[in-house]
């Protein structure tokens, strides 16, 4: 299928295991490609903004809506201790690598900035062969690895709450497009009255961590030693997130994109949001 995104020239799936996905950008001129996963993740920005469902924006409007939908995201300087690139991230890896279709984008319905909107990071749905998954995302930037999956351990005791699960499925359900493929499907699964059987049975939890690591300090080119170090590296934490998750009744994976600096990541896309609300 072809990616929404096209970021399999910069983005490699290294690690496509059933509950483990892990993303490695690797290096060019033996320095780590950040400008194009800059570039990548930049290019999520109206998409997630403005919703899926409002298709394509006529020539006439293309400015004054990427740069709404820059605003959209913030519109502060504080911009490390936010989680809008986080959900980004997801966006990205859930559309170009997983095939999902966005259920509905919550940053949509705000009527506030800088105000972040709680709840599900992404709220995306697959259907394949009849089979129809909600996939309930969530996804951090951290200083380490080890600290972004104890992070999101916690997180997915919510994940599997019925009753937080029943309050956003609330909200959600009244907002889904009209235009969504199987939409009263997704509206009787939300349902106050489904049984939880039903729900977790359909739902897939994805957990993005983008993290810090030391890779980059002892590696500046794509040759074996690196892969081998990348993948031990990522199965060591997805062991120790297997030994934080008490949940066995739901799919979920976790899906990890290590970085050089995650501060410096978040930086050059301030910079880039910036810009586009500038034009």
């Amino acid at each position: 299928m072809p990616r929404p995104f096209k970021s399999d020239l910069v983005i490699n799936e290294q690690i496509n295991d059933a509950t483990l996905k892990a993303y490695h950008v690797g290096f060019d001129q033996n320095k780590f490609r950040l400008q194009p996963l800059v570039d990548v993740i930049r290019n999520v920005i109206p998409e997630f903004s403005l919703g899926f469902h409002c298709g394509n924006i006529p020539q006439n409007e293309i400015i004054t809506r990427l740069k709404e939908a820059a605003e959209t995201v913030y519109l502060t300087d504080k911009y490390k201790s936010r989680g809008e690139f986080g959900e980004l991230i997801l966006h990205l890896l859930l559309r170009d690598f997983h095939n999902t279709i966005p259920l509905l984008s919550k940053i949509w319905f705000k009527d506030t900035y800088n105000v972040p909107v709680h709840g599900f990071d992404g709220i995306h749905i697959t259907i394949e062969n009849n089979v129809k998954k909600l996939w309930l995302g969530e996804s951090k930037l951290f200083k380490t690895g080890k600290d972004g999956i104890k992070d999101l351990a916690k997180d997915i005791v919510n994940h599997v709450n019925g009753d937080y699960l029943r309050k956003e499925f609330n909200l959600i359900s009244r907002k889904i497009p009209a235009d969504i493929p199987e939409r009263e499907h997704w509206i009787q699964l939300m349902d106050r009255h489904q049984k939880l059987d039903i729900v977790f049975s359909s739902i897939v939890i994805p957990m993005v961590c983008t993290y810090s690591s030391d890779l980059f300090k002892k590696h500046d080119c794509e040759d074996q030693l690196y892969l081998n170090a990348f993948i031990n590296e990522c199965n060591s934490l997805h062991g120790e997130f297997t030994k934080l998750n008490t949940a066995t009744n739901v799919e979920i994976i976790l899906m990890l994109l290590p970085v050089p600096d995650k501060n410096e990541l978040n930086t050059e896309l301030d910079k880039r949001l910036k810009a586009m609300q500038s034009i």
